[in-house]
């Protein structure tokens, strides 16, 4: 029998063996998370997936993403050089966090204050 299944044997039962881990996440709940990455294709797909794990940790993730492909923004895909086009998106995103920061700022004080 795997430890799978002895998983879900005690879930079923309502004995679960997972500890909470709250107190080591509860910090980053109720703040605002912009994404830049870069990667074959911008990083793109590894974005998608720190989206999820974002609202999973009740983190505000912003529209505006700033994505930098190896082929426009790397010299010989090894030189971090971007583009000046970037900005504009770059820019977004930064007024987004700060606006949902802001926005999330009586929530991240109730729960220190409760």
């Amino acid at each position: 029998m795997g430890g799978e299944d002895r998983l879900v044997r005690r879930v079923c039962r309502g004995n679960p063996r997972v500890q909470p881990q709250h107190h080591r996440v509860a910090e980053w709940n109720n703040k605002a998370i912009g994404f830049i990455s870069y990667g074959p294709h911008g990083g793109i797909r590894a974005v998608e997936h720190l989206r999820v794990m974002a609202g999973e940790l009740m983190m505000a993730d912003v529209r505006a993403q700033v994505s930098l492909p190896f082929a426009t923004e790397f010299e010989n895909y090894r030189t971090f050089k971007p583009g000046d086009y970037n900005l504009p998106v770059f820019n977004t995103m930064l007024d987004q966090v700060i606006a949902w920061s802001q926005a999330l700022m009586h929530l991240r004080a109730e729960a220190v204050a409760g």
